[in-house]
């Protein structure tokens, strides 16, 4: 578990952001079809792999710091806040406060508070109504919330797998207990907003960061152990498996389900977590990548911003890319996303060198300084 194990997370990372990028960008060739344009479609389950990266990693740095509780929560705050406030800033400055699809009759303050304070993911009109893609964010930040007990009865790989089975029997519960209550509980907002609400909350997503819990325990007990060809063959099933749910969305089920698809994508992004750190395809962890991977935080919300600014613009009569006049398909969509890797990757670059990287150093040293300073008050006592 130590440091230089951790090159295939930043890995896991890069390519989680890819796929959402890629899906982003598959929104203005309006014109593709085919089986290239579902398979791209499903680069929306790249947040799915952060999820399952995400728990990974906070269950390797927990047993490996011993940080405790406190420190723990203040790590995860200077890790995600700084970063998402200024997101806020910025997408109310681009987006203002009118109606969206998120929040059909405008934002206001309230959102705006709520979605600070990482409580935007319990109602349908707020999950992700202020950041572009702010659900997920919400969504982790639970995850942090709720993870020091959960590690603390997922102890194994018997206690991983029954949490496994029983979050997802309780998400199949919960989200049909809010479907049915639905027009008692949000009478005046519309079917589809909460559909995609209650496929998008932390419940339905619960699952998903279980599994990363499994890969923990994989990589703990049986890294290095299979041979190289079965872990190759692993590899090479955990892929096939992800585009060809592609096609099959619904394996079990989908309202009423017991592995959603949510849950689905998360095992198959932990067979291929487990088959990158036991290095079954070395050429995959590659320094591109990686960056990637560290950047990626920074790259989720300014992705947004790019593809955001690029549409006002083009609103106002700033198109050079026809997104308002023309219709694309693949050889647009072959141009254009390269370009948004590039311009994301760049501001990226700068935002993690500003402001993530400095924040998280702010984070430890005050926690060093509360440290020293309870071990000079427990002398002087």
């Amino acid at each position: 578990m130590k440091t230089q194990h951790y090159d295939y997370i930043d890995a896991l990372r890069g390519y989680a952001i890819l796929l959402v990028m890629a899906v982003h960008a598959s929104r203005v060739a309006l014109e593709w079809q085919g089986v290239g344009r579902t398979l791209v479609d499903q680069g929306a389950r790249g947040v799915q792999l952060f999820f399952v990266a995400s728990a990974l990693t906070l269950a390797m740095s927990w047993t490996s710091r011993n940080d405790g509780v406190f420190r723990f929560y203040v790590r995860r705050l200077f890790r995600i806040a700084p970063m998402f406030w200024l997101g806020i800033a910025f997408f109310v400055w681009l987006d203002g406060f009118g109606p969206r699809y998120f929040a059909p009759n405008g934002i206001d303050e309230k959102h705006v508070i709520l979605t600070s304070m990482f409580l935007n993911g319990w109602h349908p009109e707020y999950i992700t109504s202020v950041v572009r893609g702010g659900w997920s964010i919400a969504v982790e930040m639970t995850f942090y919330l709720v993870f020091p007990l959960m590690f603390l009865f997922i102890r194994g790989w018997v206690s991983a797998l029954t949490a496994f089975v029983l979050a997802n029997i309780l998400a199949d519960k919960v989200l049909q207990f809010f479907w049915l209550k639905r027009l008692a509980i949000w009478p005046s907002i519309s079917d589809d907003l909460v559909s995609t609400f209650l496929n998008l909350w932390f419940p339905t997503q619960l699952p998903v960061f279980i599994v990363g819990f499994l890969v923990f325990f994989a990589v703990r007990d049986a890294r290095g152990i299979l041979p190289v060809w079965s872990v190759r063959l692993l590899l090479t099933v955990s892929l096939l498996a992800m585009m060809g749910l592609a096609f099959y969305q619904n394996p079990v089920r989908i309202f009423g389900q017991i592995i959603s698809i949510y849950a689905s994508y998360g095992l198959c992004f932990g067979v291929f977590a487990f088959c990158l750190a036991d290095g079954a395809a070395k050429f995959l962890v590659n320094s591109p990548i990686r960056y990637l991977g560290k950047v990626s935080f920074s790259a989720y919300l300014w992705h947004f911003a790019v593809l955001g600014g690029l549409t006002v613009l083009a609103k106002n009569g700033i198109d050079p890319l026809s997104l308002k006049t023309a219709t694309h398909g693949f050889a647009f969509f072959c141009a254009f996303f390269p370009f948004l890797i590039l311009v994301t990757v760049f501001l990226s670059t700068i935002t993690y060198r500003l402001v993530e990287r400095p924040m998280i150093s702010l984070g430890n040293g005050l926690l060093n300084k509360l440290e020293n300073r309870g071990r000079a008050i427990s002398v002087v006592g």
